[in-house]
């Protein structure tokens, strides 16, 4: 209904709609290759004290593996160009180790621009 419109297709561009709809397509399938941690009921309010999960592992150029780290450390080796896209990652729950550039959610996480929502929103 609402792209059916032709003025409900010009606000929903004018406002960024567009962008969120790809921000929104990017995430929904983020990580779907590692497995789903079952549904807990505490598991929302535990999150809000919890560090960032030092999960990922990578092989660096001179070949030695760095990690356990977490997401923002991948973002930081990234910028100090310490990995590039060839270089392989590794984090819990996933069967082999693959290049950067395969892995969708470090792809999204390298992203240059910032996203219009996060993953949790």
């Amino acid at each position: 209904v609402l792209m059916k419109v032709l003025p409900n297709v010009e606000a929903c561009v004018l406002v960024g709609g567009c962008v969120l709809a790809v921000d929104l397509l990017t995430v929904a399938h983020e990580a779907s290759e590692r497995i789903a941690i079952p549904l807990q009921s505490n598991l929302l309010a535990a999150t809000a004290f919890m560090e960032p999960l030092k999960e990922w592992l990578y092989i660096g150029k001179d070949g030695v593996q760095v990690g356990p780290m977490e997401k923002d450390a991948i973002r930081r080796a990234w910028s100090k160009k310490n990995i590039d896209w060839t270089s392989k990652c590794w984090a819990s729950s996933m069967t082999d180790w693959k290049r950067l550039r395969d892995i969708r959610e470090l792809r999204w996480a390298l992203a240059l621009r910032l996203p219009v929502l996060t993953p949790t929103q």
